[in-house]
């Protein structure tokens, strides 16, 4: 009955859903599960308070798990209660801390509520208790390419990109990383200039963490892409910074992402993954063109990426967290 109520749910007969759930609550009256499904059933039919006063009772109880907390959240959030609502789900991750989807959920509160920062920083949190979840990649590479610091929009939206791929939100990630590329170079050329024989600033100078030490090598190789970020030039750019990374920086940090980008060049899938990536956003007329010369290339390397799933660890964590004043405000026109 519970596979059939699921079935009614995905299906979009939630009338039928509900029935069946109520029904096999009857037999099962301490399945936590079934009722969450329902209040998610009464959530998804706008029946916001059928979903709080099935969900109270279990919670009160400290019987909820993940999901009781992430459907009161949400059906608080929708009748606008929404200090209620964040009040809830800073209860559920002081119970569940490591539930990546509860610190995903806080965060949506907090940017609906104008609060980027407590939003970002929630995304964060997310990515290190629980680095599986990668949906708080994908919201924390979104909030970075408003701020000064897009080196993290470059990491957060490719490690996102090599989880989720074929999603109209994935194409929007594509996007997204060309975009967070032109940032990085526009934001390092705009730097201030070093001032004569200062080694301090030069660019020889030693960073103090991963961050520093990221931007300090695509610095070093910004003469790639002087004449443009494109498709082709992000290739040769990002074939030389795993070069370089490895030589100088990977022990001392190792990154999961670059780790997986360093496998596909020596299994020869590199310059097929950056035409995947970048082609069709970048020049669709000029990929269209190369999927022609190259017909099984992306079916080859979609299939090794299926046999090699991406998965994120806890200690690719080197953000500090400083998200306070690295927003960028937009000038207002003169009048």
């Amino acid at each position: 009955m519970y596979k059939q109520a699921r079935e009614y749910k995905m299906q979009g007969n939630f009338q039928q859903a509900a029935i069946t759930y109520k029904q096999a609550i009857a037999l099962a009256p301490d399945k936590v599960v079934l009722y969450n499904d329902l209040a998610q059933v009464y959530y998804l039919t706008g029946a916001y308070d059928d979903a709080l006063e099935i969900l109270e009772p279990i919670l009160k109880n400290n019987d909820g798990d993940e999901q009781s907390y992430q459907v009161k959240a949400a059906s608080l959030s929708a009748k606008k209660e929404f200090k209620k609502a964040k009040s809830t789900l800073q209860e559920a991750i002081k119970k569940y801390p490591h539930a990546g989807i509860l610190y995903h959920d806080l965060g949506k509160l907090y940017e609906d509520d104008g609060a980027n920062v407590y939003a970002l920083e929630s995304w964060l949190d997310g990515i290190e208790a629980d680095p599986a979840f990668h949906i708080n990649y994908y919201e924390a590479a979104r909030t970075y390419m408003g701020t000064k610091k897009p080196v993290w929009a470059v990491l957060y939206a490719e490690m996102f990109l090599n989880i989720e791929q074929h999603t109209p939100r994935a194409d929007e990630t594509r996007d997204m990383l060309l975009g967070a590329y032109m940032r990085l170079f526009s934001q390092l050329g705009t730097q201030n200039v070093p001032k004569y024989k200062n080694k301090k600033t030069a660019v020889a100078g030693t960073p103090n963490n991963f961050e520093e030490a990221v931007n300090l090598t695509y610095l070093k190789l910004s003469p790639v892409v002087s004449d443009g970020i494109n498709t082709e030039n992000l290739t040769m750019l990002r074939t030389r910074f795993l070069m370089e990374w490895k030589k100088t920086y990977a022990n001392k940090y190792p990154f999961s992402l670059f780790t997986r980008l360093d496998d596909m060049v020596r299994s020869g899938y590199f310059d097929i993954y950056n035409e995947w990536v970048f082609g069709k956003i970048d020049n669709f007329k000029e990929f269209d063109i190369w999927n022609k010369f190259h017909p099984e290339a992306i079916p080859k390397l979609e299939n090794w990426l299926k046999t090699h799933p991406y998965r994120p660890v806890g200690s690719d964590c080197y953000n500090n967290k400083e998200v306070d004043d690295i927003f960028i405000k937009e000038k207002k026109d003169d009048k």
